[in-house]
């Protein structure tokens, strides 16, 4: 849509004002833009590389240089979040907003006090804020441990030899399976 289409039909056909809604249309769609790139800043999920910079600086987070947009949400989200006391079922949620359900198993053994997370392969570079969210939430008392869910033979079975013989030992082991 254009600015002129909100004129009277007089002034729509005079050159100048064709000429002034041309320059007008252009800073619209400017404003536009950055109208609709605020308002995704607003959420974590959504923000711009300019929103997640902002957050970063307010949180204190260093990202890497190598860091897609991805995972500094992922970062940003999970120190955004934090608040106490924490339970069982607020570490799920938390988990569940920064891994996604299928992205992690969880073990806990109550006469053991331990708390066994895995992360999904898929998940890999994110371990170590997995690690550090489920530090700063779980109680002292457990032993905890956070590694990486390694392919199971099991996993391997659905495929051919000749599909997985180009792969090494250590690449089928820890490297996301063909889909």
């Amino acid at each position: 849509m254009s600015i002129k289409d909100y004129w009277i039909n007089e002034i729509r056909s005079i050159k100048e004002f064709e000429s002034i809604s041309d320059i007008e249309d252009i800073e619209l769609t400017l404003l536009k833009n950055e109208i609709s790139e605020v308002m995704d800043d607003l959420f974590i999920k959504e923000a711009t590389e300019k929103g997640i910079a902002r957050r970063e600086k307010m949180l204190n987070i260093q990202p890497f240089a190598d860091d897609t947009l991805e995972s500094r949400r992922f970062r940003v989200q999970s120190r955004w979040n934090d608040n106490l006391p924490y339970t069982y079922r607020q570490l799920l949620n938390k988990l569940n907003n920064l891994v996604g359900e299928d992205g992690y198993s969880i073990t806990l053994n109550h006469l053991d006090f331990s708390l066994l997370i895995k992360i999904n392969l898929g998940q890999k570079r994110m371990i170590n804020d997995v690690n550090t969210v489920v530090q700063n939430i779980a109680p002292v008392n457990l032993v905890i441990t956070v590694e990486l869910q390694y392919n199971r033979h099991i996993d391997l079975a659905l495929y051919t030899h000749f599909q997985l013989s180009s792969k090494t030992h250590l690449q089928l082991r820890e490297e996301v399976l063909y889909s």
